[in-house]
């Protein structure tokens, strides 16, 4: 009898337990977030599709472009409210250098989806495919990949569809990465409507965290703010002004720094100064010495060609037919660079501690570092410079740091703005029609 009575205890007891942790035992799992879903990769942001639209009407506009109504502010959120796309929230992108890309935008009523894919069906060759027992969507012509479940969508032209589409679609509440969630939580360019983000082992070696780019535009160029973060303080800061070379018609390149570099001199551990150590080992370069002496401005133009004369080595066979060395002279073009650097008193042993290495050598009345075409050499109160060309060029005074790039004949400038506690702030300034021409490559 005794032992029944323990059974039947025991029976109401796991029964009475049974009924207790029934809704924890059979909860359903929380739904993850669009951000829980959001994979890892080389480059990641956010962008307000809606703002950018805003923002991007009077460069449309200017440049007449032909879709300008398409990506009209207007235009898209009337085409997000008829096929149930929520532009009024963040859309989420990613990327790397392979030109693999995807987006992920939180839908409104998804209900509406099929209607657009309908639509799309007339003019795009599109076919349906099961993958992991989800129907995709494939732009055959296009190499693009097509998702959407209840409350998000998902776009994605690339070769690792497969393991990218794993992580959205079967990723777990409360699984929202690491890389991600610094990235929202960072302060700079919180309220900007475009950020774009990237951390590489490049930057890492130079004691960077990471870039941060906010996208705007004017009537004309695309403009890219720029955040370098750094693990640990600068240890530069920027000069008011300093002396550059006059850009001119024929610059190609150009560059114009005014950097404070005593604190630079006092921490010869840092890791910027490591880096470019590695770099400077590989041709002996006196990476140390160069410091003491240099006074952190540095200017650079380059731009156009000029002759220059070559002297060569060439065997000859004289009246009795035996072989000679005769020197002879030809002129060959050159590109026209100069360069300038404020240095102080030390610039001497350094450039002779530069001789002795065999990194520059003097050749007649003129210079040779390594390689390079034959310069000459000028000094300007307490500035050295170092010319290619047949004059040297003009030099004015500037408060800018920036640059200018041409590259495939396409122009880029670059302007340093400010130097704070952790953050490198620039802007990047690209012309309208060189994203235009690259776009249509697409």
């Amino acid at each position: 009898m005794a032992k029944k009575v323990v059974v039947i205890i025991l029976l109401a007891i796991a029964l009475a337990a049974f009924l207790i942790l029934r809704p924890f035992l059979f909860a359903k799992q929380p739904e993850p977030s669009i951000l829980d879903r959001l994979p890892d990769d080389e480059f990641i942001g956010r962008v307000n599709v809606l703002s950018f639209a805003r923002e991007s009407q009077k460069i449309t506009e200017k440049n007449k472009v032909t879709s300008k109504d398409f990506l009209s502010y207007e235009f898209l959120l009337s085409q997000s409210k008829n096929y149930g796309i929520d532009f009024q929230k963040n859309a989420y992108i990613f990327g790397n250098t392979a030109n693999e890309f995807g987006l992920l935008v939180e839908l409104s009523d998804s209900s509406k989806i099929m209607t657009g894919i309908n639509r799309l069906k007339i003019a795009y060759q599109i076919k349906d495919s099961t993958i992991e027992s989800r129907k995709v969507f494939i732009f055959k012509n296009e190499n693009l990949y097509f998702y959407y479940d209840k409350n998000y969508a998902f776009i994605y032209s690339g070769k690792k569809f497969t393991a990218v589409f794993n992580r959205i679609a079967n990723a777990k509440a409360g699984s929202q990465s690491k890389k991600w969630k610094e990235f929202l939580s960072e302060t700079l360019f919180k309220k900007e409507f475009c950020v774009l983000t990237t951390n590489t082992n490049k930057l890492n070696q130079f004691g960077l965290n990471r870039v941060l780019l906010s996208v705007h535009s004017d009537s004309t160029h695309f403009l890219i703010k720029t955040g370098v973060n750094r693990k640990y303080p600068h240890n530069l800061l920027l000069k008011e002004k300093g002396f550059c070379f006059e850009k001119n018609d024929e610059t190609s390149s150009f560059l114009n720094l005014h950097f404070d570099i005593s604190r630079f001199r006092e921490n010869p551990d840092d890791e910027f100064i490591r880096a470019l150590n590695s770099y400077a080992q590989k041709v002996a370069f006196p990476t140390k010495e160069f410091m003491d002496a240099w006074e952190g401005d540095i200017s650079f133009i380059q731009g156009g060609l000029t002759s220059a004369s070559e002297t060569y080595i060439e065997t000859e066979l004289d009246e009795e037919f035996n072989p000679i060395e005769v020197r002879k002279v030809k002129f060959i073009s050159v590109p026209k660079y100069s360069i300038m650097l404020s240095m102080n008193d030390k610039k001497y042993s350094f450039f002779t501690l530069l001789s002795q290495k065999g990194i520059l050598t003097v050749d007649g009345t003129g210079y040779r570092f390594l390689t390079s075409p034959l310069l000459h050499k000028k000094e300007y109160k307490n500035y050295t410079v170092f010319n290619s060309g047949d004059q040297f060029p003009k030099i004015v005074e500037s408060n800018e740091n920036s640059g200018v790039q041409f590259w495939n004949g396409k122009k880029y400038e670059f302007f340093i703005k400010k130097v704070e506690d952790r953050f490198i702030l620039g802007e990047f300034k690209i012309e309208f029609s060189d994203v235009e021409n690259y776009l249509k490559k697409f």
